[in-house]
């Protein structure tokens, strides 16, 4: 014979009690129990850098700017470094592209840049993905089938055809620092001194 469970009525001592609870809360009024970190992060502000005390405070959910600055700087230090052979160019964790050597050359020379801080990256393209009918159809699809029309697999086939051989979509930071040829530089130096 099953157990029958206990009828506990709703206002009956059995129900529900009063308890005290001692627990961490954040400045906005929010409850953490014991995790102070986690109230702390949500009620301040601001904090001092966790690894240099003597860098200004940042908000709390930002970012210590020397210290960002210093890791982007040792990281572009650590990238290898290849010759430019007139790929499209991207200044470092920056936005400015540069696609031939007209635009670095105007932008060199009419900037003023240094060369000797000069942190360009030579860039990557970013290729369109080929098209999959199976993923693009999954929802419509009877689990574990594919496309049987074949028409429609032509179809598929043709544009990835035509995908394979497009453009880039656009381009990104790579993995190579640059190295500009000597020629180039020279010629920058002088473009300078004659204006």
């Amino acid at each position: 014979m099953p157990e029958q469970k206990q009828i506990i009525m709703f206002d009956s001592p059995e129900a529900a009690s009063l308890k005290t609870v001692t627990g961490w809360v954040s400045a906005d009024g929010r409850f953490f129990g014991q995790d102070e970190n986690l109230a702390r992060f949500c009620g301040a502000t601001h904090r001092i850098c966790k690894n240099n005390p003597d860098h200004p405070v940042h908000q709390v959910r930002g970012y210590c700017e020397p210290c960002h600055t210093d890791k982007r700087n040792k990281a572009f230090a650590a990238m290898p470094v290849k010759e430019w052979e007139g790929e499209p160019l991207v200044d470092f964790d920056g936005d400015r592209y540069f696609f031939d050597a007209g635009c670095l050359r105007d932008y060199l020379i009419d900037e003023d840049i240094d060369l000797a801080n000069l942190r360009l990256c030579i860039c990557e393209p970013n290729m369109p993905r080929e098209i999959d009918p199976s993923d693009v159809f999954s929802e419509d699809l009877p689990e574990d089938g594919e496309i049987s029309d074949d028409q429609q697999v032509a179809a598929f086939d043709l544009l990835n055809e035509m995908i394979r051989k497009a453009e880039p979509l656009s381009w990104s930071q790579g993995k190579f620092a640059v190295l500009l040829p000597l020629a180039f530089v020279d010629e920058i130096k002088a473009a300078r001194e004659t204006s």
